[in-house]
């Protein structure tokens, strides 16, 4: 119990300090979420295919109203995607009604006269593209900014927010001594961790040079140096492994893929030292070593 003693007070100070507050995150992913849920209904709606997208747009927007959406997207600095957001929620409202009581059919010819593939493919580039992990700079720009509290309700908000993470490493620092003395260890295995890994993407008979810049034991999000029509089985080769993988959704500057066999935790951590993401974005002097 002692060694955990110095570790706890650490915690405990750190969270007091005035850093930047890590509230983008979460926002970011359930944006994310829309923007997959949305584009797998337009493909429903295209091929028929993929009926579980409906269930899972129609849950999206049913958990996540738009006034407090608002709320969450400026409380972290998000304007730029809002409009976008509550555009695409609201068309595709209308685009579930209009299945639900006319069909597949009619819903599709909506959503062609209406710009809804325009719309989502837009919205998907902006919000996959949005990094999590950084400052906002002067100006406008596409990076999320951290709370930044300019009136009463607002410092009110961070004070409650601080309040709950001490009391959170409190718990915490107690669940991890219970865990460590029985020597259990959980990782999150879709944790997402930025990085910038050189790769190779083999997909539909075409073979593309490109980044992963973001990776988890499941699965990653590439960037292609060049466009490419990805779907179904892909292979890719970096750090020295060849993985064969699903792609799950795409846009069109980026690809998010599923690996078939999970990368245990030694293999996730030698690539992300080996290949991490620098300030300013990819190592342009990254070698590629496949």
């Amino acid at each position: 119990m002692r060694q955990w003693l110095p570790t706890a007070a650490v915690l405990l100070t750190l969270s007091l300090l005035p850093l930047r507050v890590e509230a983008a995150c979460p926002v970011h992913q359930d944006l994310s979420g829309l923007n997959r849920a949305s584009a797998g209904f337009l493909s429903y709606l295209e091929t028929g295919e993929g009926a579980y997208y409906v269930q899972q747009l129609n849950s999206w927007i049913g958990t996540n109203p738009p006034a407090p959406l608002k709320q969450r997207m400026r409380a972290v600095g998000i304007q730029q995607v809002e409009a976008g957001t509550l555009k695409l929620m609201q068309q595709s409202t209308v685009l579930l009604q209009i299945l639900s009581s006319q069909g597949r059919q009619a819903a599709l010819e909506t959503a062609r006269h209406m710009g809804v593939f325009a719309l989502q493919s837009d919205y998907g580039i902006r919000v996959e593209a949005l990094p999590c992990d950084q400052i906002k700079e002067d100006g406008f720009g596409s990076k999320l900014v951290a709370i930044n509290a300019n009136d009463a309700r607002q410092r009110q908000q961070i004070i409650n927010a601080a309040i709950a993470w001490v009391s959170f490493l409190v718990l915490g620092g107690s669940v991890l001594y219970f865990l460590d003395r029985i020597g259990i260890r959980k990782i999150r295995r879709t944790k997402r961790y930025p990085c910038a890994v050189p790769c190779v993407l083999q997909a539909g008979g075409r073979t593309v040079r490109g980044h992963l810049v973001d990776l988890s034991r499941a699965g990653a999000k590439v960037h292609p140096d060049t466009q490419v029509d990805a779907s179904g089985r892909v292979k890719l080769n970096f750090g020295g492994y060849t993985v064969d993988a699903q792609v799950r959704w795409k846009t069109a500057d980026y690809v998010g893929v599923q690996f078939i066999k999970e990368f245990n935790f030694m293999q996730l951590h030698r690539l992300l030292e080996e290949f991490p993401m620098e300030e300013g974005g990819m190592r342009e002097e990254v070698r590629l070593g496949l």
